[in-house]
């Protein structure tokens, strides 16, 4: 008999020593680590946030972990659920092209938690993060787009084991163990698509942070799971991928190379849903080059089938809606000239100037973008703006910015991280969180980020 994925897993997780991570893998997980962090804070005031945090930490009775951006503490598993929840909570968390969802936001509230609660080192903590990603990034490559395409959120769905994978390695598990642990999380495979544009969209990242981390617990504890969870009868492939779902090959494709460094994540400038990046990015260039909304006469924003299963809200009403709204982004970002968090503050959504050019817009499929395209995790988008003079402007964005063929740069992220931290967090702590995760690697303790990173 062959052995069963969850053993070969296992065996990788628990041989990957961060003494070997190359430097320029280090250098992409700190920055990944510094995105995330900034995603988080940016999402610490949110509803859903605030609503959690009675629940997360009522009747707890030990102190082990912090809520980001708060000076609230819980218990580890609670804990990553809040965090994780306020990771997704502004749609600001970085893409992977392998995973098809969002790579970060589940595994390193998971990670964290318990890297503060045992006193870990960064070095151990951005190694549980690198092998969070590439499990989640493996299990992708035998699922995906068909996962996906069922319905999944796979943020939730194949985040779990992301964060399963993190949490076992923090808790330094056997490799029994964390073939167990991951057994474990095949039965918290979850998230659905259809609960997008609502705060259950963000929660399914929390669920998957915190399911990871009592999986790890609970095989740590003795707990057991099927070993051929993955690829056997009735197992994850067959269930959440019955036609095009395999197993083949996909432990050697850990760290093999890290997708931290090829082909990379995506990292976001805009707080919304990818898919509508490409035409943020088309009418903010026409912007600069002089378009202003009292010249529009009609905006047509051409798109691909993907983007139109994900951009469902044509007339938003709340902030959650106008995320995934393409009319939305694009009348926003032409009207204010960017589209940061601010842009989807509930005065924002009503802002006469900004309904007066979604009014304008009108969103179809391209058939141009009906081919490959199509099934990238963010298309792209032809944006056509009709002048009141009679001119037409016409944009093609293929690759959005954060894109790995058209990243951002670390001034960009930093910018971003500055941004989101200075909402919640003193200029001084803001300036030595910079600091400490810039030297990640080299922190004897996680613990010292973590107390930047929470209100005294």
């Amino acid at each position: 008999m062959p052995t069963p994925l969850s053993a070969r897993f296992a065996s990788w997780i628990c041989g990957l020593d961060g003494r070997q991570l190359e430097a320029r893998v280090v250098e992409k997980l700190k920055l990944a680590v510094l995105d995330t962090i900034a995603s988080m804070l940016a999402g610490a005031r949110e509803v859903v946030v605030l609503r959690m945090i009675p629940y997360a930490i009522e009747g707890a009775d030990r102190f082990e972990a912090s809520i980001l951006g708060h000076k609230t503490r819980g218990r580890i598993a609670p804990i990553a659920l809040v965090n994780g929840t306020m990771g997704h909570a502004c749609d600001y968390d970085d893409s992977s092209w392998l995973m098809w969802g969002h790579p970060s936001a589940p595994v390193l509230p998971a990670a964290l938690a318990i890297a503060e609660r045992d006193n870990l080192s960064g070095l151990d903590f951005l190694a549980a993060f690198a092998a969070g990603i590439e499990v989640q990034k493996a299990i992708g490559l035998g699922c995906q787009p068909e996962n996906y395409q069922r319905g999944y959120h796979s943020t939730g769905s194949l985040g779990v084991f992301g964060a399963t994978t993190a949490a076992t390695k923090m808790l330094y598990l056997s490799v029994e163990q964390v073939q167990m642990a991951l057994g474990l999380a095949v039965s918290r495979s979850a998230s659905l698509r259809g609960n997008f544009g609502t705060m259950a969209k963000p929660l399914h990242v929390g669920f998957a942070a915190r399911d990871g981390v009592e999986a790890a617990l609970l095989a740590q504890a003795g707990i057991t799971s099927n070993p051929m969870a993955f690829e056997g009868h009735m197992g994850f492939f067959r269930v959440f991928a019955p036609e095009r779902g395999h197993s083949d090959g996909l432990s050697e494709s850990l760290g093999n190379p890290f997708e931290v460094a090829d082909p990379g994540l995506s990292p976001k400038l805009y707080s919304s849903c990818s898919e509508g990046h490409a035409s943020i990015d088309a009418i903010i260039e026409m912007r600069a080059e002089g378009l202003r909304p009292s010249d529009v006469k009609r905006i047509r924003c051409g798109i691909t089938p993907a983007a139109q299963s994900n951009l469902v809200y044509s007339n938003p009403t709340t902030p959650l809606q106008a995320k995934f709204s393409q009319e939305y982004v694009v009348a926003a970002a032409l009207a204010r000239g960017k589209l940061g968090i601010s842009e989807f503050d509930p005065e924002a959504i009503n802002d006469p100037t900004i309904r007066e050019l979604m009014a304008k817009t009108v969103v179809s499929l391209h058939p141009d973008l009906s081919g490959p395209d199509s099934v990238t995790f963010s298309s792209p988008a032809i944006v056509e703006v009709e002048t009141k003079d009679g001119r037409v402007l016409r944009k093609l964005v293929r690759e959005m910015k954060g894109h790995p063929k058209n990243p951002l740069l670390y001034r960009d992220i930093e910018r971003k991280f500055i941004e989101c931290a200075a909402r919640i967090l003193p200029e001084s702590k803001v300036a030595a969180a910079l600091e400490k995760i810039k030297n990640l690697e080299r922190l004897d303790s996680v613990r010292i980020l973590v107390d930047e990173l929470t209100i005294d």
